[in-house]
C-alpha cells in the first residue's frame, strides 16, 4: 500500500523525513504543496488530485493540509482507501495566532533571538532535537511571506461541512498541541462513518516530535483496512 502525504502550512514536505524513515515497510510518496498557483483550497485540491497515485493508496493530511485530504476522501476516488489526519481541524485553529501569523512574515520571526524558544512551545516541543529545530527555522525562513499570508487567509476563511463520508479515517491528535484546540477532533467524528482517534502525548509537529509512535498507529491502521 502507498501512503500519500499532504504536508502542513510550510508545504515542501521537508520535515516529514523522520516519519518516512520510521515506515521503511511503506512506499511513501510526498506531494508538496504548489506555490505558483492560488492558496485557496479548491485550487491546491485541484493540483493534489492530479498527482495522484493509480494505484491504491492511503492519504495522511497534516495539519493546513486536511481540508485536502477531506475534499478528495469525499470524492470517492477508487484507489484511495484511507485517510488520515494529523494534529489538524475543520474549522480555523486558533484565531490569536492565525493574527499573529498574518502579520508577522515567517523569515522575521525565524530570525529572532527568541525564535527557537517560539517553534519549541508552539510547534515542536522543549525536547526536540537540535537538528530538528534547525531544519525547521531553516524551512520557515525560506518561505515567501506572500504564501504565508495566503495559506493563513485561506485557514481562517475555513466553514466546517455538514456533509458525510465513508471513507474509514484516523485522527492523530496531539494532546499538547498549542495550535489546534482539542475540541476540533469533535468536528470529524460527524463527518467520518468510521472514524477513529488515536492520541500521543507531545506537540503540534507531533510527526517529528514522535516518528515511531506515529508510524506504529499508522500502520496498525493500514493493516486493518
Amino acid at each position: 500500500m502507498r501512503l500519500v502525504l499532504l504536508p502542513g502550512m510550510d508545504g515542501t514536505g521537508e520535515l516529514f523525513d523522520p516519519l518516512v524513515a520510521a515506515l521503511p515497510e511503506l512506499d511513501c510518496e510526498i506531494i508538496p504543496l504548489p506555490d505558483t498557483c492560488g492558496q485557496d483550497y479548491a485550487s491546491i485540491t485541484e493540483f493534489v488530485r492530479a498527482r495522484l497515485p493509480q494505484e491504491d493508496f492511503v492519504l495522511l493530511a497534516e495539519s493546513f493540509s486536511e481540508p485536502i485530504g477531506a475534499a478528495l476522501a469525499a470524492e470517492g476516488l477508487e484507489q484511495m482507501k484511507g485517510v488520515i489526519f494529523v494534529a489538524t481541524f475543520l474549522s480555523p485553529p486558533s484565531r490569536e495566532l492565525l493574527f499573529l501569523g498574518s502579520r508577522c512574515p515567517g523569515a522575521f520571526l525565524a530570525n529572532l533571538p527568541f525564535a527557537s524558544y517560539f517553534h519549541q512551545y508552539f510547534l515542536i516541543g522543549r525536547n526536540a532535537r537540535r537538528e530538528l529545530i534547525d531544519q525547521l527555522q531553516s524551512i520557515i525562513s525560506d518561505l515567501p511571506p506572500a504564501i504565508i499570508k495566503a495559506r493563513i487567509n485561506t485557514m481562517s476563511r475555513l466553514v466546517a461541512t455538514s456533509a458525510t463520508c465513508d471513507l474509514p479515517a484516523l485522527y492523530i491528535q496531539a494532546t499538547a498541541d498549542k495550535l489546534v484546540q482539542a475540541h476540533k477532533v469533535s468536528d470529524f467524528k460527524y463527518r467520518f462513518k468510521t472514524f477513529v482517534v488515536k492520541k500521543i502525548n507531545g506537540p503540534h509537529f507531533i510527526l517529528q516530535a514522535k516518528p515511531d509512535a506515529c508510524a506504529a498507529i499508522i500502520l496498525a491502521y493500514i493493516a486493518a483496512l
